[in-house]
């Protein structure tokens, strides 16, 4: 019985093992759009734009805290979440805010690069900034 307990342990080992030093099948593409300011306008329509520009071009939209200005949105394929996009509005003095967006995409799974989801939230956004890449295995 106890040859039969240790062999089987041996077996989970080796089974972690072979799991964990098996490569990764997917790599996470992140891209990191221009910080924009906008002296004015009101913090609102930052908020108000942001919400537009991910329920456009993303399926699920949230706010990260009611009045927060910051904005996170999410696609799912194949059931698990391989993209999303965050927009962040920032008050600037009395009168104005910024804006920055970033954006991940889990590859070969996504359709998309990280840059062509930014270039799609900021064009819907209205902005015209642009984005920077990069990816991590």
């Amino acid at each position: 019985m106890m040859w039969f307990r240790l062999t089987c342990i041996a077996a989970a080992f080796a089974l972690c093992v072979f799991v964990v030093s098996a490569p990764a099948s997917a790599t996470l593409d992140t891209a990191i759009g221009q910080r924009s300011v906008v002296p004015d306008q009101p913090f609102s329509d930052c908020s108000a734009k942001a919400n537009h520009a991910l329920t456009t071009v993303m399926q699920s939209v949230t706010e990260a805290g009611t009045g927060s200005g910051n904005w996170f949105g999410v696609d799912s394929i194949g059931g698990a979440p391989s993209e999303i996009a965050v927009v962040e509005c920032h008050p600037q003095g009395s009168t104005g805010y910024a804006v920055s967006f970033t954006c991940s995409v889990q590859t070969p799974t996504s359709p998309d690069t990280a840059a062509a989801l930014c270039t799609k939230v900021i064009a819907a956004f209205g902005g015209g900034a642009t984005a920077a890449t990069g990816s991590a295995p």
